[in-house]
């Protein structure tokens, strides 16, 4: 069968990582793939700048439909976050009218509201969760026109009403064939940096976290890693095609089981040997984590804070970590000799402008400290912070069965709070993001109340120059290389006549 996938957003998150294993299932059982990427250039999920009216301007749906109808799909397949719910439903109506193929929405949204989501009577099937070892299953059943009753993870109409079949086992991550890295290219360029997943899910309970969520279908077992020996072999056959210059482990920790770690970064260091990039949690690193991963060629790890008020942060998002605790994780990095970024979240329900000057104080008074990762809480449907955000009045009651329409936000993009707070959280978010060029003295004076909120006025492509220059100062491998990729992504959406443009749709037919 020729099957046709889709993803509109950005690279570097997980759901295009499993596109690219997903992709690779596909091929390694004789099926056709093509792929219609829409890199959303300035939208809602660009990571870089986002611009409005140029993301309007650039978006021409229309090419995309031409695009998605010439692959003359057998079946279409949507990869769906909840910022893109919208435009995959628009897309999935015109394609569905103009080719007839059958629709398969899959991906985080659709795994956390799959009734909603089948209100649509464009979408045909929608896999709730894993979909490796239901993808094959599912598309014999189209061929076939036979019954899908016996494919797991599936809703789909039974007589006119959605219907899920049942639960499917989890899948074995190192049965999986190897990611098809070809598929983003040359969107994406893996010589500056190799994106991996080596573990799916996270053992912790965060009220806000797309992975809490996804846990709740499979249970605390959702959480796993694969063996070492598979992620080597992932990354030397990688190493082998791209030579590539970094890896960044886009797991949700790294750290956690020592005997596991130690493994990998002896292996690593003896047949890979380039500098890497990681996740940790706070909860459990000490000075034995940094030395393993020092000792493997760890550069850079990336913590999650998300906010210095330990009581909104233990009540409201749910982490054990204390702040001293946190002070003695980034300590135990500086003594190392490891460069550490810390994510910081916006618009937590309950938190205070004093929050933020708070948060910029101690910032300021990090040693090693890479770059404050600037977030913005994004809500989903199923999350236990909507309660919490509709009890301190950020939300409307009725916020569950609006945000399961999608939301029209992104971690990267600020929608929520009102107007005063929208202007003090922009220019906090600015302040942060540009902290570790100041001198200290100004950060003190441009972090009490009412004075950060005039940072908001700084023009982003300025934010991003600065912050580019600290990235080279600090020699931050994972910026740069967003920065080295960004005009070819940005070329690849105005002119979509390039070569490159039409070997990246066209490359896998």
């Amino acid at each position: 069968m020729n099957v046709t996938l889709v993803y509109r957003g950005r690279y570097f998150i997980r759901e295009a990582l499993d596109l690219e294993t997903l992709a690779a299932v596909l091929r390694s059982a004789g099926h056709a793939v093509t792929f219609v990427y829409h890199p959303d250039t300035f939208g809602v999920t660009d990571n870089v700048l986002q611009v409005p009216l140029l993301a309007r301007m650039l978006s021409r749906d229309g090419r995309t439909t031409s695009r998605l109808v010439d692959s003359r799909p057998d079946a279409i397949v949507f990869s769906v976050l909840s910022s893109t719910h919208a435009w995959c439903r628009r897309m999935a109506a015109t394609a569905k009218e103009r080719t007839g193929a059958p629709t398969i929405f899959l991906g985080l949204h659709p795994s956390l509201v799959p009734e909603h989501v089948m209100r649509d009577g464009n979408v045909d099937f929608t896999i709730t969760g894993e979909p490796e070892d239901v993808i094959l299953p599912l598309l014999k059943r189209i061929q076939t026109k036979t019954g899908v009753a016996n494919v797991g993870n599936l809703w789909h109409r039974s007589n006119g009403a959605p219907s899920f079949t049942h639960r499917a086992d989890l899948v074995d991550l190192d049965a999986l064939p190897l990611p098809d890295k070809e598929l983003f290219r040359p969107m994406v360029s893996h010589r500056h940096s190799y994106c991996a997943m080596v573990s799916r899910g996270c053992p912790y309970a965060c009220t806000f976290c797309e992975e809490t969520c996804s846990k709740r279908l499979y249970g605390p077992k959702y959480f796993r890693r694969k063996r070492v020996e598979t992620v080597m072999r992932e990354l030397a056959a990688a190493r082998d095609r791209y030579r590539y210059r970094e890896v960044i482990f886009k797991d949700s920790y790294l750290s956690g089981d020592k005997q596991w770690l130690g493994d990998l970064m002896q292996r690593y260091r003896a047949e890979i040997g380039v500098p890497f990039k990681c996740f940790c949690t706070i909860t459990g690193f000490d000075e034995e984590t940094a030395s393993l991963l020092k000792e493997g060629g760890c550069y850079s790890i990336e913590f999650g804070l998300q906010t210095w008020n330990e009581t909104l942060r233990r009540e409201t998002l749910h982490r054990r970590e204390t702040n001293q605790e946190a002070l003695k994780a980034f300590a135990c990095c500086a003594a190392a000799g490891i460069r550490y970024d810390v994510d910081h979240m916006f618009h937590l329900p309950g938190e205070t402008v004093a929050d933020h000057a708070e948060g910029a104080e101690s910032y300021r008074r990090l040693q090693g400290l890479g770059r404050v990762k600037v977030h913005f809480l994004v809500y989903y449907p199923t999350a236990d912070i909507v309660q919490s955000a509709i009890r301190a009045g950020d939300l409307r009651a009725d916020a569950a069965d609006r945000l399961a329409e999608g939301a029209t936000s992104d971690f990267y993009n600020q929608s929520a709070g009102d107007a005063d707070s929208r202007k003090a959280v922009a220019g906090y978010a600015v302040l942060y993001k540009i902290l570790p060029l100041l001198p200290t003295g100004l950060v003190r004076r441009l972090s009490r109340p009412g004075r950060a909120r005039w940072l908001r006025l700084i023009p982003s492509p300025v934010v991003v120059a600065l912050q580019a220059v600290h990235a080279a100062r600090a020699r931050d491998l994972r910026f740069l290389a967003y920065l080295h990729l960004y005009p070819a992504k940005v070329l690849h959406t105005i002119v979509p006549c390039l070569p490159s443009s039409k070997r990246a749709v066209s490359h896998h037919r």
